[in-house]
């Protein structure tokens, strides 16, 4: 059975390539609340004022580039 994505990787690893590969820092503090802190999804959405769909696409994007760098 596949691992989770997750179980992997390490959190400076994690915080080092979202910082690499996402350019927009309110993204990058969005990504790594969530995968870093274990903020949910709704917790962002209402701190940044975004729609959920809007936090799953930033870290939907955020995932990608820990899938394609890490």
């Amino acid at each position: 059975m596949k691992k989770a994505w997750r179980d992997d990787y390490s959190n400076a690893r994690v915080t080092a390539v979202i910082g690499d590969y996402i350019h927009s820092s309110r993204d990058r503090e969005i990504i790594l609340a969530n995968l870093v802190d274990g903020v949910s999804y709704d917790e962002l959405a209402g701190q940044y004022a975004l729609a959920y769909e809007s936090i799953k696409d930033i870290m939907r994007k955020g995932r990608a580039a820990l899938d394609r760098h890490y």
